[in-house]
């Protein structure tokens, strides 16, 4: 069935745009009719836009929302096709949408959700295509896609904890350091200007606060050229997969950041088994889709070797003790629910905890961040306070004498 593209007026006297599905011209402004909208243009689509969508991905938000309604409509026992169009006509993103009616007509040919999903890889990721694929061979489609959604949700929580936890620190420092560049560029100099005809001996303090500014002053455009130039060249090597895995490793290191890193990647790990198993899928399917999820390379080549071992015949649980990065609680609950038989189960116990852990050191860190980086850039500005105020008091020494 055709979809047309179309303007229009609402009732409101406002100027609408959007989709319609119809199986003529007439049709179409029928349903708009209908929808108390007067229509001024309406064209038939091409099918290449619904291709376009393949290059451009979806916040997640979206996605989540999109499968929530999927499950429902599913849930309530109307067609595959039908659901599909009505989430398509419930969505606001444009991209979602165009994708969502490209999906529905491969299901119209033939073709399952899952299959018809493997077109639109930067909109649905593997796991999400790996449990649609599973919830149609298992007959349970509605609620792998009710679990679907709720993973969805909790993944995009855990990433907007993250990253508020970096941008928060980072952007205060950017524009702590700018505005000290600037009182040392443009305050400091007309400062400085007072002290030159008195010929007395300046403080050690006031020289390096002189020298800072002179330096700012001098090289400061070429040393932010440098930190841009830096950072392109920065992001053109870590397109290297080789220098990516390196850096990766390295993080791994550093004391804080690696512990984070860990289990942030632990968790997503966990919480992927879980959701894949409970969906229907088998452990090593779980895990080759895991490991594409997970970000950091180095643990995603160690989750790759422990697949490898899995598929030999080893428990999950040794493999995972063996590869001496994860932590030991998770590993521990793994290998319970080995021995009892309900490894799925455990494994969402294990995200479980590791997800409440994960929030509990991001917002400890947080918080102690924010302090110390106060009295940091405290401690800056009193030393450019003080380095200004030790010649004016030297100076009224003097002329006491």
């Amino acid at each position: 069935m055709p979809f047309f593209e179309y303007s229009a007026f609402d009732a409101a006297n406002k100027k609408r745009s959007g989709q319609i599905e119809a199986d003529s011209e007439r049709t179409a402004r029928q349903l708009l009719r209908d929808q108390q909208l007067m229509p001024i243009t309406l064209s038939a689509t091409k099918k290449k836009s619904a291709k376009k969508t393949q290059s451009k991905s979806v916040p997640n938000k979206d996605i989540a929302l999109f499968t929530q309604q999927f499950a429902a409509l599913v849930q309530s026992n109307i067609p595959l096709e039908e659901a599909l169009r009505v989430a398509a006509e419930q969505t606001r993103n444009k991209n979602l949408k165009l994708t969502l009616q490209s999906i529905r007509e491969k299901v119209l040919e033939g073709h399952s959700v899952a299959d018809s999903m493997r077109d639109h890889p930067k909109v649905f990721s593997p796991i999400f295509r790996a449990l649609v694929q599973a919830g149609e061979h298992t007959g349970e489609l509605s609620k792998v896609l009710l679990k679907l959604a709720d993973y969805t949700e909790r993944s995009q929580k855990l990433r907007n904890t993250v990253v508020q936890a970096t941008v928060y620190p980072v952007v205060l420092t950017i524009v702590a350091f700018s505005i000290i560049s600037l009182l040392m560029a443009f305050v400091v100099p007309k400062v400085v200007e007072q002290f030159e005809g008195t010929g007395q001996q300046l403080p050690v303090l006031t020289k390096i606060m002189i020298s800072c500014s002179d330096f700012i002053i001098n090289y400061g455009l070429w040393l932010l050229g440098f930190i841009v130039l830096f950072s392109l060249i920065w992001r053109h090597l870590l397109k290297n997969e080789h220098f990516l895995f390196k850096v990766h490793r390295f993080w791994l290191k550093l004391p804080v950041i690696g512990f984070l890193i860990i289990n942030l990647e632990t968790t997503r790990l966990l919480g992927t088994l879980s959701i894949m198993l409970n969906g229907g899928s088998a452990l090593l399917d779980a895990l080759t889709v895991t490991s594409q999820t997970l970000h950091n390379r180095s643990i995603r080549q160690t989750l790759q070797e422990v697949t490898e071992n899995v598929k030999a015949g080893q428990l999950l649980s040794k493999m995972l003790h063996n590869a001496s990065i994860f932590p030991p609680i998770s590993i521990y609950i793994v290998a319970n629910g080995e021995h009892c038989g309900e490894l799925a189960k455990a494994l969402e116990q294990a995200a479980e905890q590791q997800e409440n852990e994960l929030n509990n050191t991001i917002g400890i860190a947080t918080k102690l961040i924010e302090p110390i980086l106060m009295l940091v850039f405290g401690v800056l500005v009193f030393a450019i306070v003080l380095a200004i105020l030790l010649p004016i008091l030297q100076m009224n020494n003097f002329s006491q004498i």
